[in-house]
């Protein structure tokens, strides 16, 4: 690879690496999903720097061409999952399954949690689950219940969809919602969840539920993996 590179060119070497890349993938020299060779290897293929190399790369991963995965190394990205995110809808083949990381009841509200109405000494629902598609990994999902709501919500499955489960045992309807969305760089807890490297760029959609009597009755917090998802509008 060393004869593509043209030093006299006035382009950045790095500039070129990463076009290089680029183009053996369009090529299908590296298809998606395969793994990159590392750094000090496309160093020596090069015949550059490894901050070149390093700067190329990072670039690649920032533009979602490629992926890094913690501990492992680097990939070419898949093709990003679509859906309606803001509404939380997605395709059906991607599945409803979650991973639990953690379920407990907070008995102080905090600051996040005043969109849903509470006094003082309410307790909420706090669970923490990771959302699969296709049994991978895609968002850290946080999502907060009022107690009086459902007392017993923790004694069902909460692997699948709390709205369906919230709307088909306790007949609590959705009528709208609220919800903003904001790009965010993934924290190292997150990013160790996810199975992906540290400030990968994220997209984090919060949105509060409420019922046909305008009662909030779900705040959620989803930070998805940039990498893999991409939002979609559309319109009737």
């Amino acid at each position: 690879m060393k004869s593509l590179i043209n030093e006299e060119s006035g382009i950045p070497l790095y500039y070129q690496v990463k076009e290089i890349i680029k183009e053996k993938i369009e090529k299908g020299h590296w298809k998606n999903g395969d793994k990159i060779p590392n750094e000090l290897d496309l160093t020596n293929n090069f015949k550059v720097s490894r901050s070149t190399i390093r700067q190329a790369i990072l670039e690649l991963v920032n533009e979602g061409v490629l992926t890094r995965k913690k501990g492992v190394g680097t990939y070419v990205s898949k093709p990003k999952f679509e859906g309606e995110f803001i509404t939380l809808s997605y395709p059906e083949e991607l599945g409803t399954k979650h991973t639990i990381i953690s379920i407990k009841i907070i008995e102080q509200i905090s600051e996040k949690m005043k969109a849903l109405n509470l006094k003082k000494e309410e307790k909420v629902y706090e669970i923490i689950r990771l959302r699969l598609f296709n049994e991978e990994p895609v968002a850290m999902e946080k999502t907060y219940i009022p107690v009086k709501i459902v007392p017993d919500l923790l004694e069902n499955n909460l692997e699948d969809k709390i709205i369906d489960l919230m709307s088909e045992k306790y007949g609590i309807e959705i009528a709208r919602y609220k919800s903003d969305v904001e790009p965010v760089l993934l924290n190292f807890y997150e990013a160790d969840k996810l199975g992906v490297e540290q400030n990968q760029p994220a997209l984090k959609i919060t949105k509060l539920l409420l019922s046909y009597q305008e009662v909030p009755v779900m705040l959620s917090t989803s930070v998805f993996r940039g990498d893999r998802c991409k939002l979609l509008f559309s319109s009737e």
